[in-house]
This record gives C-alpha cells, structure tokens and sequence, in this order.
C-alpha cells in the first residue's frame, strides 16, 4: 500500500471539483476539445499507464483531448454524472501527453488553469482570472495543510455530546463546501495563522478585547437594555473579574462595553478599518486574556474550551469564496426577523415544533458609529455574536449532533465515516441495504422538516454547514438550523398562514435573495444547495467509502422525498407543483460557482451568486445504465 501523499489527495481533491465546475458551467465548451469514446479510442490513448489500470465500463466513458499545439495535448477522462451529464472520472489525472513519444505529465489545478484562461504570464490575465488563480493557489496548500494533519476519530461513540460536536466540526472543516474548486482558499491567512485558526488543527485560540462606547453600539432583539454584557455568557469569573478591574483602571467602565475580537482581526484588520475610532477614544483595546476557544467549521464561529451552550461569531476581513468574512449588523439584524418566522413555523407545525431545533442568536453587538448606516463597510469588521446551543441537546448523553457537512467529507484516508458508528449503534451491518436504509432515515427528517418549513412559505440555508443533524438513541430525531440571516421567504404564503413580511433591510440596488414571489422560486434553494450540494456530497461520500453504486443511493432519495411530498398536508397544487418540478422537468436550476467569482474580480459583499442550468439527477437515475451516455452526449 503506498503511503499517503497529503500533497496528491489535496491537487486530486481540487483537480476533481474544478474540472467538474467547468463543465457544468459550460467554461470548456469553446476550447475546441475532441471527444473520443474510450472503447474505441486511439491507440496511444489506450496505451497510456495512467488510464489502463482503471475498473469500470469503458463504454460509457469518453477521452476529451484538447489540443495545444501539433504535438501535445490536455487529456482527461470523463464520463456521464448525474447532477451533471459529464464529470471527470474520479482518481483520474488530466495531463498533458505528447503525441508522438507518449510521454505524459500531470497537470496540477492552477496550470490547467492558466491553459484554460489562455495566458502563460500573468500580464495578461485579466484581474478576475488573477483573482481566481491566487484562490485556487491559496486552496491547494492550504487542502494539503489540513489532511496532511489527521482528524483524531477514534472512539467518537463514548465521548460526550459537546466533545463528539466538536470533532464533528473538525471533520467538516477539512473540506469546507464541496464542489468549489477554492472552498479551502482562507485568504490572508499565512501558514501559520492557518495552523492557529482552522479547526481540524484543534489549536486553543485565545481572543482579545475592545471596549466600544455605549452610545456607538447597536444590539440584537435577545440584548435588553441595561441588561447582561458580551462577558456573561463568554467568559468565567476570574476572566470577568479581570476585565472589569482594568476598564475601571482604564475609566471606561461605566461608558464603554467589552467585545471580544479575534486575534487575527485585532491584527489585521482594525488598524486599518477603525484607525480614528481608537484614537478617538470610541474603541479602546483591553489587555487582559479571558479562556481560549476553539474553532468549528465556519471560521468566524468558534466554540467554547467550557461546559457551556454559548458559541461566539465574529468576524474575520479574510476572503473565502469570493467573499470578506466580515460581520455587518445589517446581517444579524435580518437574522432576528428570521428568527421570529422560525418561531413562528414551530407553533404552526406540530412535527417543527418537535423536530426543528434552533439555536439562538439574537445576543449581538456591533459597533456603529455616529452618522454611519448598516451598508457602510468600516463598521462591520467591530461585532460579536453569542449562538446559544439548545442546553437539552448539549446536556443529553444520547444525542449526537452531526453537521451534515461532515457526512459529506471523506477523511484523507477514507478511514472511517459517522455512518460506521451509526449502523453500530443500530447493530447493523455495513451491507448496501443498511447503508442506504439508514441515508433514507436520513432523508425522510431532512425533507419532512424542509418541505414543511417551505409549505409555510420559507426555507433556511440548508447547505451542509448550518445544518446540523440531530441524532437521538441512534435514530435521526431533527434538525438543528444556526445561521437565520439566509432565510429564504414568500410573503404571499407567510401571510396565508397568518405571518407577515419581516422586512429584510436590503441595502438599495443590491440584488436580494431572501424574497421570493412564488413557491416555485422559492423552490430554487431545495434543488441547489439541499440537493446539488448538500445530500449529493453525502451520497457521493457514502458510495466511495462503502463501494456502493451512487445511483442506487440517488433512488433511494428519490422515493422517500416524494413521500414526504405525499405525506404532508399540501394542497393540490402545491403538490402537483413540487412533483412537475423536482420529478418530471428534464432541467433543474444550478447554482454557479466559478464564474462569478471571476466576474466580480475581487472586492467587497457576499459570496458571488449567478445561476444556470444543469440536468434533474432524478431523471438521470431513472435512465437505463445503457442510455446514459447518449443522454449525456445531447447535453455536451
């Protein structure tokens, strides 16, 4: 068995998603590639090492050449996919090989990338694709860094709830989102501050604290006034007692409230956002050191090193995604509105109320100072968040709490998944049956408390870090939703149900996502990020590590969605609706990834968003195995 090769699993990983993106994105279209079907390719195709070993029916696979000049060209392997009509073929190089001798390399990411945007310099790359080389750069060693440091899973049945919950998110962390070719990129981060502050590293992180006039902060609806400080729920007594004593030495006790900050933004960022603010005496940097944390899967967010229900958000003027991590009021200000819908769907479901757990986060402070708004940018960089766990999850010997980004994360060495544990628990073997019973348990909580949810007129941002799955004596009990600034609406059915429009704060021009003049836009949100993104990485994950074949797994999604859409009290419409949409149309909606981040060329906002179209993984998986690869060849 050959060692592990953090640097091959990490080019491998990323080569594989990007090549993947491109095609679904068309961005291959127009390079003038030919397409050559594996079983009747030429000669010196056949006969290259790289492809002979592999298993599988070549007749449903195709070389895809591209020439580069009389000699050479880039070659890969692809075949038909199911989200998608073609993927590379997994564990597969792309190379460049030479014609007549045979010889070949590997291409890594960022050269087939240079070939791709036709620029051999960087004189004369255009900034977006400048942008986008330097975050698949940045991904690549920042990917190797992480699996070359190996999560410690052993044992996760015997520890705690909030220990096993913080593996969990270690876990997650190594991937980040799948199926984006930079997820990794945490840009302006050195190596060392990746080490320090990525949480598969376990790294304590030890915050620091700025005291903010009274009069310059803006709070969340769960902040009363004259009411408990940041240091109630974040810090213990011999930390709190050391912060007061030197705001009192400092004179700013009675005028000023303690924020901690991450130590990377107190470094980085603040000097340069909030020069004037601390020189003008509204921001004033406290020395004294409170307990560490430690990080979870979103960077920003970390957890406590205590015994305690209480996370903390901050932000971090990093990129990730094409986007700063910064946390602007306006963000949880819209996430308080959601968090009253979402109150409100738990009184108007019995199974929501049940099954849907929230965590809290109407506990937030934000710097704001006099005559700025929630759009200006400065502000947003000075703000701290407290997430508040339900304690009856956390105190509960039996519950696991598993963010469903970690389902969809194969460990480096495909050692071990959450599935193992969980067929143990049940006292079942790892056959195919069991395996796919158990993703169908799975589904069947996922859809019941998503589709009841968007019968209400919403849906959550249910991409595989904030949703986290609630599992109770080895049966998936709920669903556990953080992050309530996303939270997707149709008005016209809120009010059906007797809710109103919270009126999002949307800064002017900008384009909105969180409203929706129909179920069927609102529906976009399922296909994309619960389906396409979430629930695909998990069953790809389970079909890799369990051998299974993925399309079996995708049928198994397939009935029991459609039997939550049977068993839920739709109307006709809204049923025959769902059905047409997610069962019949030949074409679902795709949420881009590569080009947008290339269009916007750097920059400030949120992660950048366009939309395409790509094929119904639920009709490919009804083809015959036989018509897929003529299917696929119309959609090329």
């Amino acid at each position: 068995m050959e060692p592990f090769n953090a640097q091959h699993h990490a080019q491998a990983q990323i080569m594989q998603s990007l090549v993947d993106g491109l095609l679904v994105e068309g961005m291959l279209d127009d390079l003038g590639a030919v397409w050559q079907d594996a079983s009747r390719a030429d000669d010196w195709l056949i006969r290259l090492p790289v492809f002979q070993a592999l298993d599988g029916d070549h007749r449903s696979r195709w070389f895809w050449i591209w020439p580069q000049d009389r000699h050479q060209g880039v070659v890969m392997l692809l075949q038909p996919g199911i989200v998608q009509a073609w993927e590379k073929v997994p564990r597969t190089p792309v190379i460049l090989v030479d014609h007549e001798s045979g010889e070949w390399t590997p291409l890594d990411p960022v050269a087939f990338m240079r070939r791709v945007f036709g620029a051999d310099d960087d004189q004369a790359l255009e900034q977006g694709q400048k942008v986008f080389l330097e975050a698949l750069s940045d991904s690549l060693w920042q990917a190797e860094s992480s699996v070359e440091h190996r999560v410690e899973t052993r044992d996760l049945l015997r520890r705690d709830t909030a220990e096993h919950f913080a593996i969990m998110e270690q876990w997650a962390s190594l991937l980040d989102r799948p199926y984006h070719p930079t997820a990794k990129a945490k840009q302006g981060l050195s190596e060392g501050e990746y080490r320090a502050y990525m949480a598969e590293f376990n790294a304590p992180i030890t915050l620091r604290w700025v005291a903010i006039a009274r009069d310059r902060v803006m709070t969340g609806a769960g902040v009363e006034e004259d009411g408990p400080v940041p240091v109630a729920w974040l810090v213990g007594d011999e930390g709190r007692q050391a912060l007061e004593q030197e705001m009192n030495s400092r004179g700013v006790a009675r005028t000023h409230i303690a924020i901690p900050v991450h130590p990377w933004q107190h470094e980085h960022a603040l000097p340069h956002w909030l020069e004037a603010a601390f020189a003008a005496g509204d921001c004033v940097s406290l020395a004294s050191v409170t307990e560490p944390w430690l990080a979870t899967s979103s960077l920003r967010s970390l957890a406590p090193t205590t015994a305690s229900p209480h996370y903390l958000k901050l932000p971090m003027a990093i990129h990730s995604l094409g986007a700063s991590r910064y946390l602007p009021a306006v963000k949880m200000f819209n996430g308080d509105l959601s968090a009253r819908l979402l109150h409100q769907a738990r009184e108007k479901d019995t199974r929501l109320a049940e099954g849907l757990y929230l965590c809290d986060e109407g506990k937030w402070w934000a710097y704001m100072p006099e005559g700025a708004t929630l759009f200006d940018e400065a502000p947003r960089h000075l703000s701290a968040m407290v997430r508040s766990y339900p304690s009856a999850l956390l105190e509960d010997s039996s519950v696991r709490l598993v963010p469903m980004a970690t389902l969809g994360t194969p460990l480096p060495g495909g050692e071990h998944h959450v599935f193992d544990d969980w067929l143990a628990q049940r006292g079942m073997t790892a056959s195919p049956d069991s395996v796919q019973a158990l993703l169908g348990e799975l589904c069947d909580t996922f859809f019941d408390i998503n589709l009841r949810m968007f019968r209400l007129g919403m849906l959550a941002e249910v991409h595989g870090q904030n949703a986290v799955l609630v599992f109770r004596e080895g049966r998936c009990d709920g669903l556990l939703l953080r992050d309530h600034d996303s939270l997707r609406i149709s008005v016209a059915r809120l009010e059906r149900y007797g809710m109103q429009d919270p009126c999002y704060c949307i800064k002017p021009g900008h384009s909105n996502t969180l409203y929706h003049d129909s179920l069927e836009a609102l529906l976009f949100w399922l296909q994309t990020l619960a389906i396409q993104v979430n629930l695909r990485a998990i069953i790809e994950t389970l079909a890799d590590h369990y051998a299974l074949p993925a399309r079996n797994l995708w049928r198994e999604m397939a009935t029991r969605l459609e039997a939550r859409i049977d068993a839920i009290p739709f109307d006709d419409r809204d049923r025959g609706m769902l059905k047409a949409q997610l069962f019949e149309r030949e074409q679902w909606p795709y949420k881009r990834l590569i080009t947008p981040i290339i269009e916007r060329a750097g920059g400030p906002g949120s992660m950048p968003f366009g939309t395409s179209a790509t094929c119904n993984p639920f009709v490919r998986v009804g083809l015959p195995d036989a018509a897929m690869p003529a299917e696929a060849l119309n959609e090329a």
